[in-house]
């Protein structure tokens, strides 16, 4: 504990130093569940400092948690050092970070944003869908790759038909982008479709499935929303209930996020777009489903992947040694360069990192946070 202690000391000593430097930052903030942290995270600091919050608390660790693993305090700020310069190199004002360790620890950083409150994770919402269907296939007996035609009698029951032309297309193919559903239906006026219920997967699946002018090619990589859409409806015809409550109590709730929001006007994108979820939120979600000792991560071979791509995720590595990944971007204007993003990577050993931000920038600079803030978790 009092190494705990003694690491906590150091990130709030340096957070302070960061948060006095610029009155407008949101510093890390280390809630262990113990009771020395909890006094720490729960300082009120002067609004001078920038208005420090703490971060929610990771009621599962418990009282006699092992010595701290993962990155050591100077490493933990040397990431929010990197991942702030990304933000300040990038013109980005707003957004938030968040480090889940192997301990049980989740410590969490905000530039002009809480950490602990959720956000749109647009594409990050691949994953929870991949992973919920992956449970359901299991409970069911059914492998990757049944095609439309194996569970059509399900999915006319969940409101959409699978056509003649479309019975042969597997999920294997829809989740990894292979499957051929050629252009995608949500892009261009994605956001003007929404219509603030839950839902719009439904009416993007029944689209895509009718048109025989979508075929593409079977096969090739073509990454498109539509094909989530369809898994969506996939998900809603084998549990038989929608996908919001399916996926929140499969993926979500057993990862110990409590805060995640699927709802109105971005959660009518439900499995594909559709999830709000905490920097905070989504690092615990990481750590839990992307940790060696998960079969999807202990051997992914077992699972669809077109390259490194599996279920809503890239994955590089096994076991420990695993490496997951994914980004999430949602543009409303890209020349006033509003909207939403999202990136989060994962280790196998167990640490996971996850960021937000409230602007839409080109794909290629998340990449750079990835390849920087990666090498500085192990």
């Amino acid at each position: 504990m009092g190494f705990l202690r003694g690491i906590l000391t150091g990130v709030l000593g340096l957070a302070f130093l960061a948060a006095a430097g610029n009155a407008a930052y949101l510093s890390l903030t280390d809630r262990s569940g113990s009771a020395a942290s909890a006094a720490a995270g729960n300082t009120t600091w002067p609004a001078a400092l920038g208005g420090l919050f703490a971060s929610a608390t990771d009621k599962a660790t418990p009282p006699t948690a092992p010595a701290p693993s993962g990155p050591s305090a100077a490493r933990i700020a040397e990431i929010e050092g990197t991942w702030r310069d990304w933000m300040t190199a990038n013109g980005i004002a707003e957004g938030a970070m968040a480090l889940a360790l192997p301990d049980g620890r989740v410590i969490g950083a905000g530039l002009e944003r809480d950490p602990a409150a959720p956000v749109p994770v647009a594409s990050l919402s691949k994953a929870i869908t991949g992973l919920c269907l992956d449970g359901l296939l299991a409970e069911r007996g059914l492998p990757w790759n049944s095609t439309l035609r194996d569970i059509a009698a399900e999915m006319s029951a969940a409101g959409v038909t699978p056509r003649p032309w479309n019975e042969a297309i597997t999920l294997s193919g829809l989740v990894t982008h292979t499957a051929g559903l050629e252009p995608d239906l949500t892009q261009g006026d994605m956001v003007a479709r929404t219509h603030g219920a839950l839902g719009l997967h439904r009416r993007i699946a029944s689209e895509a499935l009718a048109e025989t002018a979508l075929r593409g090619q079977p096969g090739r990589s073509f990454y498109s929303n539509t094909n989530y859409a369809v898994l969506g409806v996939a998900v809603e015809a084998l549990s038989g209930r929608s996908y919001a409550e399916t996926c929140m109590e499969r993926v979500i709730r057993p990862a110990g996020v409590t805060g995640a929001v699927i709802e109105g006007r971005m959660g009518s994108m439900s499995s594909y777009a559709g999830w709000e979820i905490s920097a905070e939120d989504y690092a615990r979600l990481a750590r839990h489903w992307f940790t060696a000792g998960q079969p999807h991560v202990d051997a992914p071979g077992t699972r669809p992947a077109a390259g490194s791509y599996a279920m809503g995720y890239s994955i590089e590595g096994a076991g420990r040694r695993a490496t997951v990944t994914h980004n999430g971007r949602l543009c409303f204007d890209r020349a006033a360069r509003e909207g939403h993003g999202a990136s989060f990577v994962a280790l196998g050993e167990g640490t996971a990192f996850a960021a937000t931000w409230g602007n839409c920038i080109d794909r290629s600079l998340y990449d750079d946070l990835i390849e920087a803030i990666t090498p500085l978790l192990r």
